[in-house]
This record gives C-alpha cells, sequence and structure tokens, in this order.
C-alpha cells in the first residue's frame, strides 16, 4: 500500500465520525464561549475537559474543543457528566500545552521550542532542532505566500509536532487515530488533537546507511540530502502545510473541506527541491512525480474527472484510484493558483468560512465552484488542460 493511499484510510475514519453526527446542532441556551467541564471514556481511558462546546446534539452527543485545541467527538453512552459555569473560555498557555503533552507521552520526552513551533521528541535534541527549522521555514514561506496573493489569514500561538525516535513507538502512539495504516505513513496531521506526529526520518529504511551517525545538525543534513531522501522531507512539509491551513482560517476542522483542495494545496506546498540539501526551499516548485502521473493518464481520463474530483472524496481513499486523484488534485491547485489566482482567493474565503460538521451536497459544491471562477465546469476542465501543455 502506497503512502498517499494509506494515509486516505485516516481521513476515512474521520469522515465516519463526520457521517454519525450530522443530526447535530448548534448548541443553545449558554454562551458559547463559557467553560464546560465534561467527564468521559473514550477508548478506554478516562478524561475530564473543561473546554467549549462546538456542537450538541440532541441526544446529548457533544463536539468538545478542549484548551490544548484538541476536538474530542462524543457520543451520550461515552459521557459520564458535566457541569458549566459562567467563566470565559481560554486556550492553554504554550506551558500549560507543554505539561499536558508531555504526561500523555511515555517517559522520556524533551520539548525544543521555536518562535512558533513546540517540538516533542525522544529521539536526539539536533533532530528536532532540525524538524524546528523545516517547520520555521514552511511557516515564513506559507503566510507570506498568502500574504501577497490577497488572503488575510490568522496567525496561530504555536503548533504541537510530536517526533518518535523509532517506527514502532510511533506506531503504537498513531495506531488508535490511524488504524494498522500507521505503518505506511511516516507522519500525519490529526485534525482531532490539532498535531503533527513522525518519526525521526534519519532512522528510516530508505535514508539509512551503515555507519550513519545523528549526532549533529551536519549529519543530519547529509541523511536527508540523499537522492530519494526528499519524498520523506516532503511529506513533513505536507503534514504541516495541513497544520498550517487548519490554524490560520484557510479551513476549518471537522467542517466540509473538499478533499482535491485539501491534498491539492498540502502537495503544492510540498513539491520538493532537489537542488536544496535541505530537500525543500520554497512553496510552489513544479513536482515531477505528480505530473508525470497526471500526464501518464490522460489518455484514460473520464470527460468528468474534474466533476468527481469536485464531487467525490472516495477516490482519494480507495487505493487503486488514490495515486490518479492525489495527481489530478494537485494539478488542479497548481492551475487555479498560477492562472486563476484572483478566483481561487475568493474560492479559499468561502471555504474557510463552512460551520464545523457542515456537510455540502455534490451540487453545492459543484455551484461553489462555478461560482468562484466563472463558467461551467466543462469550460474550466478545457481551460486547465490547455495551460498544462506547456508546463515543464
Amino acid at each position: 500500500m502506497n503512502i498517499r493511499a494509506a494515509k486516505s484510510i485516516q481521513a476515512q475514519r474521520v469522515a465516519t465520525i463526520l457521517v454519525t453526527c450530522l443530526a447535530w446542532t448548534l448548541s443553545a441556551g449558554r454562551p458559547c464561549t463559557a467553560v464546560e467541564t465534561v467527564a468521559f471514556t473514550l477508548h478506554g481511558t478516562h478524561r475530564e475537559v473543561s473546554g467549549k462546546i462546538l456542537i450538541e446534539a440532541a441526544d446529548g452527543g457533544l463536539l468538545l474543543e478542549g484548551p490544548d485545541r484538541q476536538i474530542w467527538v462524543l457520543q451520550p453512552a461515552d459521557i459520564e457528566r458535566r457541569t458549566s459555569n459562567d467563566e470565559e473560555f481560554t486556550y492553554a498557555t504554550r506551558a500549560e500545552v507543554e505539561a499536558t503533552v508531555l504526561r500523555e507521552l511515555p517517559p522520556g520526552f524533551k520539548v525544543h521550542n521555536t518562535a512558533h513551533y513546540m517540538i516533542c521528541y525522544n529521539t536526539t535534541r539536533a533532530y528536532a532542532q532540525w524538524c524546528g527549522a523545516l517547520y520555521e521555514r514552511l511557516y515564513g514561506a506559507y503566510f507570506n505566500f498568502w500574504r501577497k496573493r490577497g488572503l488575510k489569514l490568522t496567525e496561530p500561538d504555536f503548533l504541537v509536532s510530536i517526533v518518535f525516535r523509532d517506527g514502532g513507538s510511533y506506531a503504537t502512539y498513531g495506531q488508535p487515530e490511524v488504524g494498522d495504516a500507521v505503518a505506511s505513513v511516516i507522519g500525519f496531521y490529526s485534525p482531532a488533537t490539532n498535531r503533527i506526529a513522525t518519526q525521526d526520518l534519519t532512522g528510516i529504511e530508505q535514508v539509512r546507511q551503515p555507519g550513519d551517525r545523528t549526532g549533529s545538525l551536519r549529519h543530519i543534513n547529509a541523511i536527508l540530502s540523499r537522492p530519494g531522501a526528499e519524498r520523506t522531507v516532503a511529506t513533513l512539509i505536507h503534514e504541516a502545510t495541513h497544520q498550517l491551513a487548519f490554524n490560520s482560517g484557510l479551513q476549518v476542522r471537522y467542517a466540509d473541506n473538499p478533499l482535491w483542495l485539501c491534498e491539492g494545496l498540502a502537495i503544492y506546498f510540498e513539491a520538493p527541491d532537489l537542488s536544496s540539501n535541505k530537500g525543500w526551499r520554497k512553496i510552489g516548485a513544479m513536482h515531477p512525480l505528480r505530473l508525470q502521473t497526471w500526464r501518464a493518464n490522460q489518455a484514460a481520463r473520464p470527460a468528468d474527472a474534474l466533476l468527481r474530483l469536485l464531487t467525490d472524496d472516495s477516490q482519494f481513499r480507495q487505493v487503486a484510484t488514490a495515486e490518479q486523484a492525489y495527481s489530478e488534485a494537485w494539478a488542479l491547485c497548481y492551475y487555479l493558483i498560477n492562472q486563476r489566482s484572483d478566483e481561487f482567493r475568493n474560492y479559499l474565503t468561502t471555504i474557510g468560512q463552512k460551520p464545523v460538521l457542515s456537510d455540502d451536497s455534490p451540487e453545492t459544491r459543484v455551484q461553489e465552484f462555478q461560482q468562484a471562477f466563472g463558467g461551467s465546469w466543462r469550460d474550466i476542465d478545457a481551460s486547465w488542460r490547455r495551460a498544462a501543455d506547456s508546463w515543464r
């Protein structure tokens, strides 16, 4: 199973949760900023979280956001008791979140803080520093990219990333959320915890060689600049882009975010830079692997491929269609960003205003797309394919 197809299983699990919540309505009868303390047992673990209610169902089910920005999807049977008060809800400080995360992780984890990231790790400090530097380069480039295109975003206070020293401990952590597919992915962003989880890339089979040392940034850069390692670095950028999108106002967690947009943007940002000794340097470079896959399938591409991309997220979750779906998503985003940037900005604004647990019909998705870019989806598809003829 390839990495992209395996990662789509995580999205399917999230989608299953959303389907069970479609009948939920916005909570009423108290301020949405009031503090609600909920005691519950989920997956065999008892917790007590004081947070804010995002959604309350008629049957008592809850969508609860904690002060550390985790979102808990609670069915009535999960909830043991709940109390509320009139205190105003506030998010936890960096120090408070640090204490929470370290309490949840196995013993031995430390924290490396950067301007915008909290890196929790049990690998070498040098590797944690390498991750922090990579994320900070992306952070600055991300906000500069959208600022130049006239999109006003909100910068988060800080973001959390967890780095495990080996695949075994990483898999143990990720299995409850990603399932068995965690063995096939080297990292993932969780919409539930709002964190990135990954393993030390210098230890994975694709890049590791006998005698490698990772005690310094120089050694780490040497390992991750080898041929083939750029795809692993791109995966970190991909997941970190998801995290930024859901924490800057570009997209809303647990809203109806079309998968072609989520994944197309992440791939657009991840494009590896083979001339860089760090595997990645800038946003929006041509992605040779995705372009090759997309062009290889043009002869067999269905006439309604764009319509399917807009309305059918399931193709990203099926092994047989995932690779082409991801390439289609990248190619569409590449076209819209570079040649329809004003309309794309307006479309992103529409998506960024989606309410939590929204569930748009296929007709609504098509209507919003056509309204943003003008003309029918067939006309847009034809323009896109003509423009792609010159891509190199």
